[in-house]
């Protein structure tokens, strides 16, 4: 079996030849003097899992309708601000608009290196999955496609048709009580061919005194399989009663799983904190009980990185607009697997930003909500690269702004914006980069100016191409009304977007030359719906790295 052979090689000590033949993508310069150190202050405990299996999700499935048996209802919006002062500042970046961007904009004047998308498919919808926004989220294997939604999981086949071959509620899946989730993440570990999947689920009346996040784990490559699955109490009643643990995060390194989120007093509505804790993957792997220091305290929302190489340091980053907004806070993890971990922080200076207006739609005076700035999905870490994204206001336009920081210098190595165009208002990006530093995003667009409705737009660039640019979105999907039947409760004229998207590298291209994307758009006046493509950068002639070239073997 793949896993067992592969773990084998790792235990024997052929990790040594991996790094000797290449796996760490290129050299990994040793980091400056590392900032203040963080300690750990309570743990997390995740009892031996349970295993899940296809029996039992399909026979939990039979229990529930076929379709949402309640209209969609919002999923609320934890907002570090009070909702007055945040829909003042929205307001405030819209009024600073010159009607559209510079003609004299970097990304006008220099050449950049398209995509092309071959695939393109519909996704589930609001009509299935119930709850908006609908949090799309999701990653390629080798064989499949998943896409988790905050009440669903829905898995397709990569080859043309590309059939659903699994459409779960995320209750059946998980036999988890009823309630509704949020901010669902779905990563593929390519080494192991694991699935792994996060989700928080709300507090419940059945269980009002805690909180849960639900971490599952595929036993195999098949994620139509079974999973182990944790259940993990995250409540803080050293903090409040009533804690919510929001925006849940996921990355990797070599050895962990690192998971972040956000903590709120529901009580009062006030942002606590945000929070880290990883856990070694040779014990969730193979169903084993853990006990993880966690780390409070610390600026969010913290992204953490999915690490394509051997590096003893992962990053994780904050733009914390609330606190500073001309730095993003870096922290340097190191030890993930072992039960004393070590946290550093620290801080690099990036242009100045601000939080995003609201983008407009064509036809309606329902606009969508762009968010806070915030990272919302996890970083690429490759070498002393670190990629991440986030949306800002640029010239009153809703923008992404992607980075490269440099991890061992806490500098930046480049950083551009980009865009649908000169008019449109961007917003709900994504990013990932190969193990060549080639980069893919994907985002939401909508130009009212031009009368387009909400657009899913993917873009990339060539690590050979100019620093800083990324191309002009190519359209992988344009809604054909607007959206007006998700309302926020802050703002009668909001509708309720995102929270996120997903990018994931083909595991199946040693190149890096393949990406899969998925992200939201309008399905009717009322319902979202989501679409999943898959996007590709020019190949080049390139050497396979030495894990790409094992995994071959095996």
């Amino acid at each position: 079996m793949k896993y067992a052979r592969i773990m084998g090689l790792a235990a024997s000590g052929t990790i040594l030849i991996l790094v000797l033949l290449g796996l760490a993508g290129g050299s990994v310069a040793a980091p400056q003097a590392r900032g203040v150190q963080i300690q750990a202050t309570q743990q997390i405990l995740g009892a031996s899992a349970q295993v899940r299996t296809p029996e039992q999700m399909a026979a939990a499935a039979a229990l529930q309708p076929a379709a949402p048996s309640l209209p969609p209802r919002p999923k609320p919006f934890l907002r570090r601000l009070d909702a007055n002062t945040y829909k003042e500042l929205k307001v405030k970046a819209a009024a600073n608009a010159m009607g559209r961007r510079p003609a004299t904009a970097p990304q006008s004047t220099v050449p950049r290196t398209p995509v092309t998308s071959t695939v393109n498919f519909d996704g589930v919808n609001a009509s299935t999955a119930g709850y908006y926004p609908p949090d799309t989220h999701g990653a390629a294997g080798r064989t499949y496609f998943a896409e988790v939604t905050n009440t669903h999981l829905d898995i397709y086949q990569k080859a043309a048709p590309y059939t659903l071959v699994q459409s779960i509620s995320t209750e059946a899946w998980l036999g988890a009580t009823p309630g509704y989730f949020s901010n669902p993440r779905m990563v593929y570990d390519p080494v192991y061919d694991r699935w792994i999947f996060l989700a928080t689920q709300w507090r419940t009346p059945s269980d009002p005194a805690h909180q849960y996040l639900y971490l599952a784990i595929s036993l195999t490559s098949d994620p139509t399989g079974s999973f182990y699955l944790y259940t993990l109490d995250v409540s803080d009643s050293g903090v409040s009663n009533n804690t919510q643990w929001d925006y849940p995060q996921l990355g990797l390194d070599r050895n962990a799983i690192i998971i972040t989120g956000d903590l709120f007093n529901l009580n009062t509505g006030n942002y606590i904190d945000s929070r880290m804790f990883s856990v070694p993957k040779s014990l969730v792997y193979n169903g084993q009980a853990f006990n993880s220091p966690l780390f409070t305290g610390l600026d969010g929302t913290l992204a953490p990185p999915i690490v394509l190489d051997l590096n003893p340091y992962s990053y994780l980053v904050a733009a914390d607009w609330y606190v500073r907004n001309n730095y993003v806070t870096i922290y340097a993890l190191q030890g993930s697997d072992t039960s004393n971990p070590v946290l550093y922080t620290s801080y690099i200076a990036v242009p100045t930003f601000d939080i995003p207006p609201y983008a407009i739609q064509p036809g309606t005076s329902q606009m969508l909500d762009t968010m806070d700035a915030r990272f919302e999905n996890a970083s690429t870490q490759i070498g002393n690269s670190l990629f991440q994204v986030h949306t800002v206001a640029y010239s009153g336009l809703a923008t992404p702004r992607f980075y490269e920081f440099n991890t061992a210098t806490d500098s930046i190595i480049q950083s551009g914006m980009f865009y649908g165009s000169n008019t449109s208002n961007d917003f709900n990006a994504s990013i990932a980069a190969s193990r060549y530093k080639d980069v893919y995003v994907t985002w939401s667009s909508t130009d009212a100016p031009n009368s387009v409705n909400a657009q899913v737009l993917v873009a990339g660039r060539l690590h050979t191409d100019t620093p800083g640019v990324i191309a002009n979105g190519s359209p992988l999907y344009t809604s054909s009304t607007f959206l007006t039947g998700d309302p926020s409760s802050w703002d009668q004229y909001v509708q309720r977007w995102g929270n996120h998207s997903a990018v994931s590298l083909d595991p199946s291209d040693p190149r890096g030359a393949t990406a899969w994307i998925v992200n939201e758009y309008v399905l009717s006046n009322s319902l979202w719906g989501s679409r999943i493509g898959r996007i590709n950068l020019p190949a080049q002639n390139r050497v396979i790295p030495a894990i790409n070239f094992l995994l071959l073997l095996n």
